[in-house]
């Protein structure tokens, strides 16, 4: 079956993320059943905390940033243009994509005019950032041996400065207010999920690949990764482990459409351990399976299938409910 992906999310510490975010579930018959639509289809201005409503979740979005307290929405063709240096350039991304269809609207941190700033003010517009809510049990009863989910969203770097890739976590427990990507790892008393990169270390921050927690324990490719390994070279996914963010679109500007796609397989490797794999497209890419494929077959460690066999996941897939940014 040739599969064409299709979704969008946005946001940033700084970040947005955009329009759509799904999670879709196959089983060995090659038939998907899309699980969870978040298009983020909420009044622009408004703030994320409070709202809900989108397939496949329960309850509603628990948003937090350090600066500002909440996640902003910024409707589909309105830029929150933010000033990055040297300002005052502007971050123009309005939520449109050049290769995925959107609709809705982008979440994440707000516009000078939202906190009553001026439009060309160059000020910190946000700090650590995230935000979670509940899978509905529709969706993780789906979570079972020999099925693959299907993940993706998009997201953009908002500012400059204090910046981390924005990575997104299938897992038993939402992140505390105030996380950021290196410090998630203990959370939880014994916090366990999938996730799409961040750190530690300092430099994993702005790399996407697959990642994973167990009982509170953080994992990479290279095995069990110190909580405090802030610039441990040795506990480092490597450039060719993993993709770097990306900044600047195919003109040159500020605020560049990355769409990251993850892919869980259930049980699926040869002692039953589960594979995660994780890759990143660009606007101008295709989105289509072949060439995720072919991303993984020129690096071979975005999937956890290629790791040595110490360091693979093998999680209870069945307490993994909350989707956490």
């Amino acid at each position: 079956m040739e599969k064409h992906f299709f979704n969008k999310s946005a946001w940033s510490v700084a970040f947005f993320i955009g329009c759509i975010m799904t999670i879709a579930a196959m089983v060995p018959s090659a038939n998907a059943d899309l699980l969870v639509y978040e298009p983020f289809d909420y009044a622009d201005g408004s703030t994320l905390t409070g709202q809900g409503g989108a397939l496949g979740t329960t309850g509603t979005w628990t948003a937090h940033e350090t600066h500002n307290g909440d996640w902003y929405v910024h409707g589909e063709g309105i830029s929150a243009d933010i000033v990055v240096a040297p300002g005052p350039v502007l971050n123009h991304f309005d939520g449109i994509v050049d290769n995925l269809p959107t609709s809705g609207s982008y979440v994440g941190l707000p516009g000078p005019t939202d906190v009553g700033r001026g439009p060309d003010e160059d000020f910190e517009i946000g700090r650590n950032m995230d935000a979670s809510i509940a899978l509905d049990p529709s969706v993780t009863s789906n979570f079972t041996s020999d099925t693959t989910i299907w993940i993706s969203y998009l997201s953009v770097k908002a500012w400059d400065r204090n910046e981390e890739q924005p990575n997104l976590v299938i897992g038993t427990d939402p992140a505390p207010n105030g996380s950021r990507g290196d410090n998630y790892g203990g959370i939880g008393n014994g916090f366990s999920g999938f996730g799409t990169g961040g750190g530690p270390t300092r430099n994993n921050r702005t790399r996407v690949y697959p990642m994973f927690y167990d009982a509170g324990q953080y994992f990479n490719v290279n095995g069990s990764i110190p909580s405090n390994a802030y610039s441990q070279a040795a506990s480092e996914v490597s450039v060719a482990d993993s993709f770097v963010w990306q900044e600047n679109d195919t003109d040159g500007n500020f605020g560049a459409p990355n769409i990251v796609i993850g892919k869980i397989q259930w049980d699926a490797d040869a002692d039953g351990e589960d594979i995660i794999t994780v890759v990143r497209f660009l606007e101008d890419e295709t989105l289509e399976e072949v060439e995720f494929d072919a991303l993984v077959a020129a690096q071979p460690n975005l999937s956890s299938a290629n790791w040595d066999a110490a360091n693979k996941p093998d999680l209870d897939q069945s307490q993994l409910d909350t989707i956490t940014f």
